[in-house]
């Protein structure tokens, strides 16, 4: 895309308004967040940016490199050396084999150490050091900057830290994959070993079952690193992620953070994909690459700014880009696509006799 952009629109301010919403929440956590999922922003921050131990949090950094490996139909035998990991278990038996997506399950819903160890053996080719180098290249490639992993569960170990406001990252990529978004918001699923009977494990987030809208994700507890939970709960259209790390009270933090974030916040603009803005002066139609949603926090207007290319390639591809932005925040994105300049049809008929000219198109505000 070329660097000189021009402005060319402003649309759909939308505000709520109302009451000033009731003062942030008093955490007994050490550290936490809330964000909106959709475009990441950051509602409320507590020592967000610490490090800190995750203890199992650890399994959503997991489970995600093992949902983009891809292949989760495919078997694994567990080995002597997952079947002994300590700690939390989803009773994984040394020779057992299961699906990579069971193990994904036995991981997020029973928290089993044992099943995560199995599946770092499994996507690294047996080599569990470079299931974690995997890990944490995924880490910084979300942005998540202040985590080292160093074991694929979260046992307490030496190095191997993370962050509240990496945690919210790192969720809010795991839940936009289908497996994963599937897993932790089910309450109960059924582990088969392969030639062997089932046996029903139960998801250890408790507010699941206690919190309107709950759909996962992810419980944590060591001495190091006390009680943690990262939480993910949807109404109306707005889903919403808080993390609390080293909590005296997690369930309590996360449902007074989740409470005062919808308190706040509502839907916002949610374009699709594919949604066309008017013409470019040579007839194209610029289009969305991908969807534009982002919340209405409280009074502050959520506008759309469209930027073109003054001169944009006949050949097609970006010609632009749609801004979603909070008062002065960019909180959403997404590159303008249009298809190449159509051949008029009397120089289709005629070539090679003719050649017409072809003058670069000009723009014009839509």
């Amino acid at each position: 895309m070329r660097r000189a952009f021009c402005l060319l629109a402003l649309w759909g301010v939308l505000c709520v308004a109302g009451e000033a919403c009731a003062a942030p929440p008093q955490l007994t956590s050490a550290a936490g967040i809330l964000i909106d999922a959709a475009s990441g922003r950051v509602l409320f921050a507590k020592s967000a940016y610490v490090r800190r131990a995750p203890a199992s949090t650890t399994k959503l950094l997991t489970a995600l490199v093992a949902e983009r490996a891809g292949g989760l139909q495919r078997t694994v035998r567990v080995s002597r050396q997952a079947a002994s990991v300590v700690g939390s278990s989803a009773h994984l038996s040394a020779g057992e084999v299961y699906t990579l997506r069971e193990l994904l399950e036995g991981m997020l819903l029973r928290s089993g150490n044992d099943a995560a160890w199995a599946i770092a053996e499994h996507v690294g080719g047996g080599d569990v050091g470079l299931f974690m180098r995997q890990a944490n290249e995924q880490a910084i490639r979300l942005g998540a900057r202040q985590t080292h992993f160093v074991n694929p569960h979260g046992l307490t170990a030496s190095h191997h830290y993370t962050s509240a406001r990496d945690l919210s990252l790192i969720a809010r990529t795991a839940l936009r994959e289908p497996e994963i978004r599937r897993i932790v918001a089910s309450q109960e699923l059924t582990l088969t070993p392969v030639g062997r009977g089932g046996r029903t494990i139960r998801n250890t987030n408790q507010l699941l079952s206690g919190y309107l809208g709950a759909d996962g994700a992810k419980t944590g507890t060591t001495n190091a690193a006390g009680k943690c939970l990262v939480a993910s709960a949807t109404r109306g259209g707005v889903q919403l992620i808080a993390v609390v790390l080293k909590g005296g009270d997690r369930y309590g933090d996360a449902t007074r953070l989740l409470d005062w974030g919808f308190a706040r916040v509502t839907e916002g603009p949610n374009l699709a994909a594919g949604t066309a803005f008017g013409r470019l002066a040579d007839g194209r139609v610029p289009r969305l690459a991908h969807q534009l949603a982002a919340p209405v926090v409280e009074d502050v207007p959520v506008r759309l700014s469209l930027r073109l290319d003054p001169h944009p390639a006949r050949g097609g591809g970006v010609v632009g880009a749609a801004l979603l932005l909070a008062g002065e925040d960019l909180v959403d994105a997404s590159p303008l696509m249009a298809g190449p300049l159509a051949t008029p049809f009397w120089v289709r008929l005629l070539h090679p006799l003719l050649q017409a000219p072809v003058d670069r198109p000009s723009l014009h505000s839509l």
